[in-house]
Order: C-alpha cells, then sequence, then structure tokens
C-alpha cells in the first residue's frame, strides 16, 4: 500500500491459496468437534482480514476511492488481522498443552514399556518361528503335492488324449459305417413296464436310412411306428429285459421303398443297441439266382418235353393229311373233325414254340436307349388293346433321365408283356394304364400301374413261376420270360397289388446300366 509495487500481489495471492488448502488439511486431521469449532472460528477471522485486505488491494490498484478513509480502512485491517492472530495464537497455546500432557504421560509409561516390549517380543519372535515352521512344512507338503499333481496331470493328460484318439477313432468309424446304428434308452411308465423307446445316437447311415435327422431324444414308436411292428418292439424289449441278442432278416417297404436288412440287436446299458445293415441287393441276387435255376431246370424240362412231343406231332400231323386224302369222297362228313384235330394240332405247336422260346438261352445285343422311347414303344404295341376295351394310356418321363444300354428287342418284349398283363386285368370302359419313368437316388424306375382287379396275395407269390396263369388259356410264359429278360438286364422287377384297386410293377434299372456308368465286363 506504500509502495504501489504490484509485485507484492503474486506472493499475497499464492499465499492465499496456499492458506485454503493448509486449512482443509487442518480440517482432515482435527478429528475432535471441539478442534474443528475452534478451526471454523479462526477460518472466519482469517476470510474477514482477507476480505478487507483484498478490499484495500483492489481499489488501491484501480485508483478508486474507499468509502471511509484510507487510514480508518487500514485499521479496521489491522483490527482484523490481530484478531485473526490471538485466536490462532489460542489454539496454538492449547494444542501446545495438549502435547506436554501427552508427552509427560508417555514418559510415564518408558519404564513399563521395556518389559511389555520384552515380553510381547518374546512371543512374537516364539509365534513368528511357529509359523515359520509350519509355514516351511506347508511348503514342503505343497512342493510333494505339486509335483504328485503334475504327475497325475501328466498322466490324465495321456489317457484324455488316448481317448479322445480313441473317441475320434470310433466316431468316425459310425460316421462312415456303410452300416446304421441306432442306440436306444429304455422308457418305463410308474409301475415300471416297458412302454417305449427314446433314441440316444444315431450315425449317418441310420438317419439316412430312416430319412430322419431329429431323432435324438425322441421316443422310437411316437417317430417311426412304420419302421418298427409291434412283433419287432417285442424282441427289442426280450433283449433289454434278457440280455440275449436278437438277429433277423427284415422287409422294409414304407414310404415305397422295398429294401431288405439285417438287423442285430444288443443289449445297451439299460437300453439296447441296433445295426441295419443293407442287403437288398444280396437278397436280390439270391431270388435272382434261385429263379435262375428254376427256368433254367424249366427250360429243360420245356425243351425236352417238346422236343419229345413234337416228333410225334409230326408224325400225327402227317397221317391226318394221308388219312384226309384217303377219305375225300366222304369229306363233308368227316370234315368238322378233320378241323378239330388241324385246329389243336396249330395249338400244340403254338404252344411247344412258345414253350422252345421261353427256354432259349438269349444272347444280349446291348445298344443305348431313352427310357422314354421304351415306354413309347410298349404303349404303341398295346395301343389296339386299349382302344379295343376303352382303356386310357398314359406315359410320363422325368427330365434328364440317363440313357441306358440294354438290347431294346427283349426289352420291349418284356415292357410289352407286363403291359398286356394290365390290360387284361382291367374291366373294359374303367381302366387306365400308367407308365411313369424318374429318378430313385442312383437308380431310374419305371412303374406300370393298372386299376384293375388286382391280385391275391397267395398269387402273387406263383406270378412268375414257369405255366402259372392267371386266366383261363394261359400258358404261363409271358412274364416269365419278362422275369428272365429282365435278370438278365439286371433290372430288379417289383410288384405291389391290392385286390380290387390294382396292380403295380416297379423296374429298377441300376447306375450300372447307365450309358455313362457301364461297367466294360457288361458292356
Amino acid at each position: 500500500m506504500l509502495t504501489n509495487d504490484t509485485d507484492y500481489l503474486s506472493a499475497y495471492r499464492r499465499r492465499r491459496i496456499a492458506d485454503q488448502y493448509r486449512f482443509r488439511a487442518a480440517d482432515r486431521l482435527l478429528t475432535d468437534t471441539a478442534w474443528r469449532v475452534q478451526l471454523r472460528v479462526l477460518r472466519i477471522q482469517c476470510d474477514e482480514a482477507e476480505a478487507r485486505l483484498a478490499h484495500l488491494v483492489s481499489h488501491k490498484v484501480q485508483g478508486l476511492p474507499l468509502a471511509d478513509s484510507t487510514e480508518a480502512a487500514l485499521r479496521a485491517s489491522r483490527i482484523a488481522m490481530d484478531n485473526m492472530r490471538d485466536v490462532h495464537t489460542r489454539i496454538m497455546d492449547q494444542l501446545r498443552a495438549r502435547r506436554e500432557t501427552f508427552l509427560s504421560t508417555e514418559r510415564n509409561k518408558v519404564v513399563e514399556t521395556p518389559v511389555m516390549l520384552t515380553i510381547y517380543s518374546a512371543l512374537a519372535i516364539a509365534a513368528t518361528v511357529l509359523l515359520f515352521w509350519r509355514l516351511a512344512r506347508a511348503l514342503r507338503n505343497t512342493e510333494r503335492t505339486k509335483e504328485t499333481l503334475q504327475i497325475n496331470l501328466a498322466q490324465l493328460d495321456k489317457e484324455v488324449e488316448h481317448r479322445t484318439s480313441v473317441q475320434g477313432m470310433l466316431q468316425k468309424v459310425l460316421d462312415t459305417s456303410p452300416n446304421g446304428i441306432m442306440a436306444f434308452r429304455s422308457v418305463k411308465d410308474p409301475h415300471g413296464r416297458l412302454v417305449d423307446f427314446e433314441f440316444l445316437a444315431a450315425n449317418p447311415q441310420a438317419n439316412a436310412i430312416a430319412q430322419r435327422s431329429d431323432l435324438v431324444g425322441k421316443r422310437l414308436m411316437a417317430e417311426l411306428p412304420e419302421h418298427f411292428t409291434a412283433s419287432l418292439f417285442d424282441a427289442f424289449a426280450h433283449v433289454v429285459g434278457s440280455g440275449i441278442a436278437f438277429r433277423k432278416d427284415l422287409h422294409y417297404t414304407a414310404k415305397g421303398a422295398d429294401l431288405w436288412f439285417s438287423t442285430h440287436a444288443v443289449p445297451f446299458e439299460d437300453g439296447f443297441m441296433v445295426t441295419f445293415a443293407d442287403i437288398t441287393d444280396q437278397k436280390h441276387a439270391q431270388e435272382v439266382n434261385t429263379e435262375a435255376d428254376r427256368i433254367a431246370l424249366t427250360g429243360q424240362i420245356t425243351r425236352t418235353v417238346a422236343h419229345e412231343v413234337r416228333n410225334p406231332l409230326t408224325n400225327i400231323h402227317l397221317a391226318v393229311e394221308q388219312l384226309h386224302d384217303e377219305v375225300d369222297d366222304r369229306d363233308e362228313l368227316v370234315q368238322p373233325f378233320f378241323q378239330i384235330i388241324d385246329r389243336n394240332l396249330k395249338r400244340i405247336g403254338t404252344l411247344i414254340n412258345e414253350m422252345l422260346e421261353s427256354s432259349k438261352k438269349r444272347e444280349l445285343s446291348l445298344v443305348p436307349c431313352k427310357v422314354g422311347d421304351i415306354m413309347h414303344t410298349a404303349m404303341k404295341h398295346v395301343a389296339d388293346r386299349l382302344a379295343l376295351n376303352g382303356i386310357e394310356g398314359e406315359v410320363g418321363v422325368a427330365a434328364d433321365l440317363p440313357e441306358v444300354r440294354v438290347d431294346p428287342d427283349l426289352i420291349d418284349l418284356a415292357v410289352t408283356n407286363i403291359a398286356i398283363n394290365a390290360v387284361e386285368a382291367m374291366e373294359p370302359g374303367k381302366g387306365q394304364l400308367r407308365m411313369e419313368a424318374y429318378r430313385v437316388k442312383d437308380d431310374v424306375v419305371i412303374e406300370i400301374a393298372d386299376n384293375g382287379k388286382g391280385i391275391p396275395p397267395e398269387n402273387l407269390v406263383r406270378l412268375f413261376e414257369p405255366f402259372y396263369s392267371g386266366r383261363p388259356g394261359g400258358l404261363g410264359l409271358g412274364l416269365t420270360t419278362t422275369r428272365s429278360i429282365l435278370n438278365e438286364h439286371m433290372i430288379k422287377l417289383e410288384v405291389r397289388s391290392t385286390v380290387g384297386k390294382g396292380t403295380m410293377f416297379t423296374l429298377r434299372f441300376p447306375k450300372e446300366v447307365f450309358v455313362a456308368g457301364m461297367p466294360e465286363a457288361f458292356s
């Protein structure tokens, strides 16, 4: 104020900031309420003194006149500062007195402290030694345990790695197995009776056979009742109850399929595991071989009988001609008898020729043919019969079917024979002959269906037997010849029939007869 030098103000302002920091620090240190009250009084006095000083400095710096005289303002400021110093001095005196009292008390305790300190130190040392001893022993035990755990972990890692490898190998075997494999858990009612089985696992081949991939966790009889009849369910229940394995060849015809499976069920935990091996080709080969042997034997007998009958028949025919010449003058009387004899001789000759034709060994002349051409040609051959009986004919061929390598004449004969049988089984004016070709997986399928009278089950099993005919006057060699021709072409023939609704013949051309997939030995 006297020098008008503003440089003094820098130190003044820094001190104000420092004072604020010190007040906050003192407030944190003085936890007693009485001390905080005195500190608050000191702060009020300090703030008042600083406010008066700030007022003076502000007006002095800005050159403004004061409300009071300068001397009065300075005097008021000094009074405020003196009051602040008095409060500060009183607080400091109290602090010094409190400290002296505390120090006096502590000096009196000095004599007692070494003894207690020695005792406490001895106890602390003993406790520390005991603690370190136990800690050292625990550390040694921990090290031994750690080494044991490391050894066990190494062994477990090897075992886990081995089991993982074995599991991966088993999973690969299951995934690549050509057989279907399923595992089941028994499902029982509250009385303990076995009522169903729950799927636990199924490999890809089993899913493909069942045409489902969402079976795990579901019930067997609820999801696939057509796959497992009551007798088969009872067999599986017997496996679970007795622990004895079950094996049987099953014929599966659901969803339009015609397959054979070798089924083998064994106990598995509280259920069973079953494997399905597709033996359709083996069954078909057995049927073909059995049928070929039967046809061969029948053919041998047929040729023998035909040759034995042909010679006497020729002699009878010559004798009748000679007799006809000798009784010429009574021709009108005997002519009806000669006509009967001639007609039956011709019929016998035709039957002998048919028997020889059916038993003749054929040489296949294989050429590429379109499946649609085979069907349309056969339909043309029965067109007259269809028109005569007022029967409708329909041909449907799927797009992009591969060509097949067959003997056109023989395949035409086989398909035409089936179509003729279909026409003869239908009622005139109401019949409908349908031929359809499409692709099923690796096979090309031709269906020949009619809505005729159908074939009873007892006659269906004899349908391809030589000399068996379901209509009067038939020799029973047409379908036998058809079956023989198809077998020679590796084409599987299946028949399904319902009495009163009709019959369906199914021809399955395997990929081996496709032009692109023909084996050299067969072609």
